[in-house]
């Protein structure tokens, strides 16, 4: 597979946002009409809905934006993707996922994990603010109407296309800051989302840097989930984001992961034969072959067998299907359309 070519990236001086200082202008920026500004208040309508934790019982609340204003969300997104950013920032970069998280430590024999918490609970609105009247010099009305775009409730929602990088954004202060501890310690750091991975071939203090992360976190707001801070020597596996690191420095599938495949496969294990199984344990067996798929984007042609018999469960074309459905209902709707013009 060809390697693709590297996103070219500008200063943030450059953005289209930079120095916007008009609502007239901003309206262009977003692609809305003349006076959309107007009404945003309006538009601005979010959704919640719980999805199960990765490898737990546990569910995560998500709150995610309606459709007009998820439009809007991600043309802002787009406007900022291409500013330049820090290396180590992987999350919510182009051609970059969890997966590089790991292999960024992959020669750290000696490792130290921190995570944030709570951090999106505590991702207030005023940051971002002023991330759009310091860093991209809007002006206030501009910088307020932005921050009304893409904050809910005082604070940063978990669902929305600019979530992941607005939470880099609002406090780039103070992850920068931590950058530099790492740097003094002589530690490689990276940053996904809330996960802050720090790495060294050599050994370091743990304790002294732990103590550095904390102060800088609480001075803006935030600190440590302190069961989640862990160290690691050159004997441990070190779990990095999804990805594990082996005391020989190759990543490996977590442990979580290979159960859910592995509990997956027994429950549809029945299913192997000639008749074709019902659209809902389609949808099971396309989930446990995206999972078999994410292991195998760690370690290279992992779960042969399970795969292999899985490839041999007949299964309805559920994509077919789906689309079948939505051209009905968009059929539908030209009827219903032509049958309002008639009535006119």
């Amino acid at each position: 597979m060809k390697n693709k070519a590297p996103i070219r990236k500008y200063d943030i001086t450059q953005c289209a946002l930079y120095k916007c200082r008009t609502k007239k202008r901003l309206e262009h920026l977003l692609c809305l009409e003349p006076g959309g500004l107007k009404i945003i208040d309006s538009i601005i309508r979010y959704h919640k809905f719980e999805i199960d934790k990765k490898h737990s019982d546990e569910k995560r609340e998500i709150t995610a934006p309606d459709k007009i204003l998820k439009a809007i969300q991600r043309r802002i997104l787009y406007l900022l993707h291409r500013v330049i950013r820090p290396e180590w920032l992987i999350s919510g970069e182009k051609q970059k996922c969890y997966i590089d998280n790991g292999k960024a430590h992959l020669d750290g024999k000696y490792v130290l994990t921190v995570d944030i918490k709570k951090f999106y609970d505590n991702c207030t609105r005023e940051p971002v603010y002023q991330f759009f009247v310091q860093k991209l010099k809007t002006s206030p009305d501009v910088a307020k109407k932005l921050t009304d775009i893409i904050t809910y409730n005082g604070g940063i929602p978990t669902g929305c296309p600019t979530s992941q990088i607005m939470a880099f954004y609002a406090y780039s202060d103070m992850f920068s800051e931590i950058a530099d501890l790492a740097k003094q310690c002589g530690c490689k750091f990276t940053l996904y989302v809330d996960d802050m991975t720090f790495s060294s071939t050599k050994p370091f203090s743990p304790n002294q840097l732990r103590q550095m992360i904390d102060c800088v976190l609480r001075k803006y707001g935030h600190k440590p989930k302190y069961p989640k801070v862990k160290y690691y020597g050159p004997s441990d596996y070190k779990p990095i984001t999804g990805t594990v690191v082996t005391p020989e420095q190759s990543l490996a599938v977590p442990n979580g992961l290979q159960n859910t495949i592995y509990n997956a496969f027994q429950t549809l294990k029945p299913l192997i034969g000639p008749e074709t199984c019902s659209e809902e344990d389609a949808k099971q067996i396309l989930s446990l072959k995206g999972q078999i798929q994410a292991a195998r984007n760690i370690e290279e042609g992992k779960f042969p067998e399970i795969g292999r018999l899985t490839s041999q469960i007949k299964v309805p074309d559920v994509q077919s299907a789906s689309n079948q459905k939505r051209q009905i209902r968009r059929h539908n709707k030209k009827i219903r359309i032509k049958q309002r013009a008639a009535t006119k």
